[in-house]
């Protein structure tokens, strides 16, 4: 919860044109979990692009599926949540590429808990994710 701004204060912020309610104080938890959504977001992002530039590679081979992997990264190494958080992100951006028309056909996640399957959700084994992508002809674009 934000605090609410004196009066004084508010009054000062109201006559330099701004609003109290745009000047609340933010705490150190909020400043904080903004801070992990920000690394999370941008470590997602790294992910998302080392596999476009593996894609990259095996569309010049004249290849259009890939079963790729990674170590899921966190801000806190192994910490259960963040590598969950990371997923959902990396999945989010993909499906929203997906929408817009440019991304890969179909995106399949290897659960590798015995046996193995490849389902359609996000998941991970430990720290460990597989990916097997596929794409069309005229995709090649989107991994530039």
């Amino acid at each position: 919860p934000r605090r609410k701004t004196s009066q004084p204060y508010a009054a000062f912020i109201e006559l330099r044109g701004g609003s109290p309610e745009s000047s609340m104080v933010v705490t150190l938890a909020e400043r904080q979990a903004t801070q992990r959504s920000h690394q999370l977001e941008l470590m997602a992002v790294e992910l998302l692009r080392s596999l476009k530039s593996a894609c990259q590679t095996a569309h010049a081979l004249g290849r259009r599926q890939l079963t790729w992997g990674a170590v899921v990264p966190g801000v806190q190494a192994g910490n259960e949540k963040d590598m969950d958080d990371i997923l959902a992100m990396l999945d989010q951006k993909m499906t929203q590429d997906q929408k817009e028309g440019a991304s890969f056909k179909k995106i399949e996640w290897c659960k590798a808990q015995a046996p193995t399957e490849w389902v359609l959700q996000p998941a991970r084994f430990g720290s460990h994710m597989q990916l097997r992508v596929h794409w069309g002809d005229g995709d090649g674009i989107y991994f530039e």
